[in-house]
């Protein structure tokens, strides 16, 4: 069976960039499983499985403007400590966690540099203007279960009846 919207697959993969830096899988490969068509993978690594059987090797590279993007200098950005106290605490070569007290909004950020007066932060995706290498083999492709499907289209069963516990 090929991967095709509402299949589940199983892959294993190993990623790595240009320089040979493993991403994963640096120590055998890594595995994933998902539903093509739900969003539950990078869009360009799903587009290269589409079609593809169980037992297939695959060797691709996709390019950084169809990963994460190209690297974004407009993305860097130097606050003084009475702008941003908090970055006195933080360590150069670190990525931070944070989330915007409003709104909820998770975002990361990259410590660059930081002096006396202040830090420059880089908010580009760790992997921004990099060629991603995959070497992925199809472990397992099935239709997708039911059960699977509800989970991943609750509107589709709204108000669907669920079997109850007990008897």
């Amino acid at each position: 069976m090929e991967i095709k919207k509402d299949s589940f697959a199983i892959i294993e993969y190993t990623l790595q960039l240009e320089d040979g830096f493993f991403v994963r899988g640096e120590n055998g490969p890594a595995s994933l499983n998902f539903v093509a068509g739900y969003n539950q993978l990078l869009p360009a690594l799903e587009r290269r499985l589409l079609g593809h059987c169980a037992g297939e090797e695959l060797r691709f590279v996709i390019p950084a403007r169809e990963a994460f993007g190209e690297y974004d200098e407009t993305q860097v950005h130097r606050h003084t400590f009475d702008e941003f106290p908090q970055g006195r605490s933080l360590k150069v070569g670190k990525w931070v966690r944070a989330a915007d007290s409003t709104t909820g909004a998770q975002y990361q950020y990259h410590v660059k540099e930081k002096n006396e007066d202040g830090i420059l932060l880089d908010f580009n995706h760790p992997l921004a203007g990099k060629d991603l290498y995959y070497h992925v083999k199809i472990i397992f492709v099935r239709p997708a279960l039911a059960e699977e499907l509800e989970f991943l289209r609750p509107c589709e069963h709204a108000g669907e009846a669920s079997p109850q516990a007990g008897g």
